[in-house]
């Protein structure tokens, strides 16, 4: 019995499973969104190409950035959804053109790279935070029994 510890066959795996669902999803979205799907493709760009750069294979930096960019992609995509399914047309126009939009879409994105790099820092932070005091507060029991029991305690046998 070999075990597989092969990471690339694993993620690629993982990219061919999903490759029919992206397809269908894909397709019912240009049905209900029209050229809001073009809107859409263009918001989630960054998710995209995180999705193809993140090695790992839990792909967590693609899960960070991306909700983060759907978190900020879906206030604008909600109408469009809304008019999709009582079948009316939706007017993509102003919101392609309208700058700040853009801004706050990739803005977020960005967020959740910040999150990314932060959240390294702070973590990293806390285990030296709480190592020292573990250390510390070892040392101040040490020498209590030092001081109790006399200097034969530190010596090697």
């Amino acid at each position: 019995m070999t075990m597989n510890t092969d990471l690339t066959g694993k993620c690629s795996g993982g990219i061919k499973l999903g490759l029919p669902l992206f397809i269908i999803v894909a397709l019912a979205s240009v049905v209900v969104l029209q050229f809001g799907f073009i809107f859409l493709l263009l918001a989630i760009l960054p998710t995209i190409v995180v999705f193809f750069t993140d090695r790992t294979p839990e792909k967590s930096a693609f899960k960070v950035v991306g909700s983060c960019n759907f978190a900020a992609t879906f206030p604008y995509l909600a109408p469009m959804i809304h008019a999709g399914i009582h079948l009316r047309h939706y007017d993509v126009s102003f919101i392609i053109k309208d700058m700040t939009i853009w801004l706050i879409i990739y803005t977020a994105a960005g967020a959740g790279w910040c999150l990314i790099f932060l959240c390294r820092v702070i973590a990293n932070f806390i285990v030296i935070v709480v190592s020292e005091y573990s250390r510390s507060s070892l040392e101040s029991v040490q020498e209590k029994l030092v001081e109790e029991w006399g200097k034969k305690l530190t010596q090697k046998s």
